[in-house]
This record gives structure tokens, sequence and C-alpha cells, in this order.
């Protein structure tokens, strides 16, 4: 079995010292306690008369005070092998632990047909391919049986560290049943984006639907769902007393999210306040969902002064606009949702398919905006029921694939690692005196980027800070600009533009251009977080302390070294946390203009669905959902993790090998056209791709991390249980 992740280790690990006078650490065993204490005072002595001991002092490491017969010295070869000539020594050998990158074995010779944890997704084997386009049927017309469960590359590519296209070519279909450590069991995952089709046949229960047919309407079909499969949404029958289990599994935050936190309210006047959905989930009727955020008054009284939302601010949002139906598309027309919602949680795309799998429409039409959604996840969060089997509250993570972007200003001045005192500015004028730090950011119009947001401007960022600070997870992309975002102690932190020479930092504002975010304004920030990801941010420690997950997209295609490559707009820099597959990934698609599935119309309730297709998604908005699928996977046995533990974990997983990913050259030069032009460039971040590493939590939220050689840790290290 290849093991490339042990190669990398072994390869950079350290190595023994080579030279027979050249000190090593040694393992010294004596025979008994009274052996060891005279070997330990001899090797200790400069100038020892007794023979087979060394003449000079020999430093002792650790005198391993867990053990009477043993301690760790430093030898070199000829002082060894005289030493185990001495009666009263046992053993003399190298602490091999100490030299990995000599003695490390490959567990792979080690372990004997040794038991995976991990569960098959499926019973057989599914296709998966990383670039879906070129040649090949795996995006065929009409699509026969062997399509069913297709998952793009996003669920096979996420199962190990290094590409397993790798050494392929891109076009490479791989079977393979997918196998996963979890699947989000018991986690609050909250897709946050347009309004979105809640009827797709990615988020039914293939046991409550019937009568399946191919993309020609008329040819039947299977489905099949995963092998753990579970289906149902929280407000199943035995949730209370009016429930009822639907097909559909998804839940609106703001429209059934009330009878979740307060059953006893509805439950007190069921007939006026529940109704059933088209899919035979019990939901709260639309206006006494709305009341009970707004008013107080309308919730059970230990709910009463919680807090309320605007009222004013739901007026817009119902279940036709920002859901649909199975017979009906969501009638605002929002297209990003869909696809979003289907790669953190969907059946067929998604990693943490046994979710609890909840939505929110907060930039689509009749969106409830930022202040509001926060506000309304930090009361879910807080107020919402705990589990039942253990009294414990559910993680809450949510995925946002959006985020505010600025066009630069076509001439100013630049500072380029002078500062924020407005000194050290140089003057650019147009495209052809741009300095190439902010000459190749892609998106809409000119040099667009995300920019930092001036916190004392809007109320949203207190919002934003509150609902953080209560517990919510909140991931997001990192951007689409290819813009290098770095944490508050690199140097290109402080880079910035403006329109006058002299002007500080805090003097460059500049006035937003979102109506949503009126009042607010940004600094000409090049390299800082931007909106939402600058959410929460704590500057009172160093670095600053940012709770939001930035996640950045991997490319479908290779780099020409044939090594895997992030996306050519996708940001890099050491605030991404990690990267995801997303160029041109396989989602749910809420058009009937996509790719057509084998299994492409349902029967629910007597009545045929709409069509259900496949679309090709990318850019960092895919990336964010794939990433928050598997980290949701890892909160269902480490529940008490919160975002800075998620992080860590990231950080564990450790930078891909230059062997297998395309790292390039971080520059310090605002010039530097060579370096800033390579798309590819990682710019010094992380290497790091998301996967389905092991974690050892059992649900008390503990870790433990093995590590296979000394582990050296220097600087203020803060351990918490």
């Amino acid at each position: 079995m290849s093991y490339p992740e042990f190669e990398d280790f072994k390869a950079n690990a350290s190595k023994e010292p080579v030279g027979d006078n050249a000190k090593k650490e040694f393992w010294v065993g004596c025979h008994t306690k009274e052996d060891w204490e005279f070997i330990h005072e001899e090797l200790k002595k400069d100038g020892s008369l007794e023979d087979n001991i060394p003449t000079d002092s020999c430093n002792c490491c650790n005198e391993c005070k867990q053990s009477d017969v043993r301690a760790l010295y430093m030898l070199s070869e000829n002082e060894s092998a005289s030493l185990r000539n001495h009666p009263k020594v046992k053993y003399v050998h190298i602490n091999s632990m100490a030299y990995p990158g000599t003695y490390a074995d490959d567990p792979d010779t080690i372990v004997e047909s040794q038991p995976s944890s991990k569960t098959a997704r499926y019973s057989s084997t599914v296709k998966h391919k990383r670039d879906i386009s070129g040649p090949g049927t795996y995006l065929s017309d009409d699509p026969t049986a062997d399509k069913l469960n297709r998952g793009g590359y996003q669920l096979l590519r996420h199962t190990q560290k290094v590409d397993p296209w790798y050494g392929s070519d891109d076009h490479t279909i791989f079977d393979s049943n997918i196998e996963q450590y979890a699947t989000g069991k018991d986690v609050d995952v909250i897709v946050l984006d347009t309004d979105m089709w809640f009827g797709h046949i990615e988020f039914q229960n293939p046991a409550m639907i019937s009568n399946i047919k191919q993309s020609d309407g008329s040819t039947a079909a299977t489905t099949v769902a995963p092998n753990n499969y579970i289906g149902t949404n929280v407000l199943k029958s035995g949730f209370s007393a009016s429930a009822t289990t639907g097909c559909c599994e998804l839940l609106d935050i703001l429209l059934e999210g009330p009878y979740y936190i307060d059953p006893a309210w509805f439950e007190a006047d069921a007939s006026n306040r529940l109704e059933l959905r088209w899919d035979g989930t019990t939901v709260p009727k639309e206006s006494v969902a709305k009341e009970w955020w707004s008013d107080g008054s309308k919730r059970s009284n230990v709910y009463a002064n919680i807090g309320t939302i605007s009222s004013s601010a739901m007026s817009s949002y119902t279940r036709a606009r920002c859901n649909g139906t199975n017979t009906s598309r969501n009638s605002g027309g929002g297209t990003h949702g869909t696809p979003c919602a289907s790669q953190a949680y969907g059946r067929q795309y998604g990693w943490s398919y046994n979710a609890n799998k909840w939505f929110i429409n907060i930039i689509g039409s009749g969106a409830i905006g930022y202040e509001n959604t926060y506000d309304m996840l930090r009361l879910f969060h807080l107020y919402k029921p705990n589990r039942t089997s253990d009294n414990t509250k559910n993680p809450t993570i949510t995925s946002n694939s959006w985020g505010l972007r600025m066009s630069n200003i076509s001439s100013g001045y630049y500072y380029y690692r002078v500062g924020t005192s407005g000194s050290g500015g140089i003057y650019y004028s147009g495209s052809t005196e741009r300095p190439s730090f902010m000459d190749y950011y892609t998106g809409d119009g000119f040099q667009n980027r995300s920019p930092e947001y001036v916190e004392s401007s809007h109320s949203s960022f207190d919002a934003g800070r509150e609902m953080t600070e209560a517990g919510v997870i909140w991931v997001c992309s990192a951007g689409n600009n290819n813009q290098k975002m770095v944490k508050s102690d690199h140097p290109d932190y402080n880079n910035y533009v403006s329109s006058s020479d002299n002007t500080s930092y805090e003097n460059s504002k500049r006035g937003q251009n979102y109506s949503s975010m009126s009042g607010s304004q940004v600094y000409q920030s090049q390299n800082r977080a931007g909106y939402p990801a600058q959410l929460g941010v704590d500057k009172s420690t160093t670095p600053y302390t940012y709770p939001v997950i930035q996640i950045g997209a991997l490319d479908d295609d290779h780099h020409s070294s044939g090594k895997e490559r992030k996306v050519y707009y996708s940001n890099m820099g050491n605030a991404v946390a990690c990267f995801a597959a997303a160029d041109d990934t396989l989602a749910a698609n809420r058009y009937s203009s996509g790719y057509e599935r084998y299994d492409a119309f349902y029967t629910y309730n007597s009545q045929q669905s709409y069509e259900s297709e496949d679309t090709d998604f990318g850019g960092t908005s895919s990336a964010c959902p794939c990433a928050v699928g598997v980290l949701a996977s890892k909160l269902e046995y480490n529940r008490t993790w919160t975002h800075a533990d998620l992080k860590s974990w990231l950080a564990s997983l450790g930078d891909i090998d230059d062997t297998y990913f395309y790292h390039g050259t971080e520059t310090t030069s605002a010039t530097d056209a060579t370096n800033w032009g390579d798309s590819a460039n990682m710019h010094g971040g992380p290497i790091t791709v998301i996967y389905d590493a092991i974690t050892t939590g059992t649900g008390s939220g503990a870790t433990r991390f093995t590590f296979n050689g000394p582990l050296n840790i220097s600087g203020k290290i803060n351990l918490t249980t």
C-alpha cells in the first residue's frame, strides 16, 4: 500500500548524527536500581577510573524518574560500545524515537489486518471524476444507472491527504464507495445563502418517495441512499405531540426554528399555529413563526425576554419565495443556495448527509439582512433543545459562500510593508504603473478585492461578535479575488492604498458600495480579512484572533507540473485555514437546464416533482460547503469543539509536500511580477487540504495527538479541559 504521508514525514524528520565521535542519544539500562545509581554517578564524573566508563562526563538528557533502572545519555558510538561491556549494564542502544528520519518504521509493514473504523458510504461503488468535462459519458444527456450517486471529485478527494488523481489524468473516472469516519449526526449545519429549492431529490428521503423516473420522464429508475442514512429532519414524529415525519430533510431557521425551540407554545394551540408542509412535516404557520421571532408575548414565558427580530425584516420571507416545494421551485429565483446546500449536507454530494439540515436566506430575494440573521442564529444556538441521549447541546456550524468586495482606486499611493503611519507611499496611475501585488486580482471591476470594514461603522459587527461569542461556528469562502489574506503579525497585513500621499491607514477610509451596509466604511486594505471573515475579531490578542474559518478553492485541473494546485482565482495566504475541492465540482441544480440525472423525478403524495438536475459548481462558494461537511463530521464526536479547536485540527493535518502540490514562492516585493503573476502561487500560506483524518474524541471534546518523534515546544501553551 502506498503511504506518501509517511514517506514525506520520514524524509523530513530528524536523522541520526553520523561519525564515531558524534554525540547522540542512547538508552542505558541496568540490572537493578543500585546498579543504575552506580553507573549514573560514574557517567556524570569527569575522569572516571571505572573500566568501560567514558573518561569524559556524559550528559544525562533524561533521567527518566519514572524508572529505577534506565535513563538517556549523550554518548558517542565508541563510548556506547565500551559501556556495553560493563557488568552492571544490561543494555545500551540508540534512542530511535529521537531520530525518526533514520529509524521510523512504515506503519503498513507493522499492522496486521488492522480494521478500519470507517464506514462505506454505499453498498457498491459509484463514479468519481476530477475534471467532469472532456471525454467520456460522465455527464451524458441520458445517464444510465451506473451514474447513480456519481460524486464529482469533492467526496473522493477528501478521503485522504494526497490527491487520489496524482499521477493520473484528471479525466480519469474512479469507482469507489467512499469510506468516512462520521456523517455529521447530531450537528446543526446551517447554510446561509440565497433562497434555494427544497424540493430537489437531493434532499428527499428515498424511503418516503416513489415512482422514480429517468430524465425522459417516463422510464423507471431507482434512487439509493447511503448505508447508514437517517433521512429525517428534527421535527420528525415523536419530537412533539403534533409532529409528523416528512420526506424533505431541510428546515428553515426562520420559518421552522421556532417550533424546534419552543414546541410548547405551538402545541398550546396547534390547530391555529401549526400546519402540514408540502412534504408531510408539521411546521409553524408562517405568520405565527414570524410573530414568535418578533414579539416576546407570542412565545412561552421562558423565552419571552430572550430578544426579538424586527418584524419588518421578515415581511417578504415566505416558503414559496425562499424554499419552494416539490412541484414549484423557490420563486425568489436564487440559484446559488441549492448547490451550496447539497455540497454541505446533501444525500449525494454532501459529506455530512446525516446532519440536522438547516437553511436561512441571508442574501437572496426576501433576505432578512445581516444583523437579523446573526441575532437569529445566536438565539437559535443558545435556546434550541439539548440532545435527549446525554442532555448536551448540538454544535452549530454555518456555511457562508458569500462576501463583500470593492474595487481599488485607479490611481493614488500604495503603502507596501511600510506600516500604517502614512509615510513611504509610492504613486501609481492606471494599469501601466499599478504595482504587481495588486495587479493580479480577479473578479468584477477594477482590481476587485475584499477590504477590511470599519467595525465601529455598522451594527452588524456587534451582532456578529455576539453570535460568534455565543458559540456559533462561522465558516466562509476565502474569496475569488486571487488575493493574499494574512494574519495580523504578517508583514503584509498593513498594506493599503490611498488617493492621497502621507495618508495613514486610519484615514484611508472610503464609503461602502453595498446598500445592505448603508452608513458603513471600509479601509483601503489589500491583505486583511474582509466581510464576513472579520466578524468577531479579537484585537486584544497577538496575533489578533479571528474566529471565522476561511476556506480556499482547489482547481479541478492539475498544474502543468502534474501537481495539484489552487484554482487561479482563489484567495490564499496564512489567514486561509485550508483548501477544499471547488472548481467544476458537481452539485444539485435549482434550474431545469443543468446536467441530467438518472433519478430525475419522484412522486410524493400523488404529485410528480419537477425535474431534479445537477450542475457544475465552482469558486470558493463550492469549497466552503465542501469543507463544512467534513468539519461537521468532526464535530459529531467532538461536540464541545470551538472554532479554535477546528482551526487547530486543520493545522494538525499538515502541509502537502511540494511533490504533490504546487507551492510557488512567497515574495517580499510589491513589484515582483513573476511571483504575483503566478496564479497558482500559495504565497506562503498553508498547503492544507481538508480531509477525513481521524480524531480521537468520543464526545467529551478531548483530543489526543500522537507524535512519531520527539516533540519540541516553545512559547506560551494553554491547555484547557
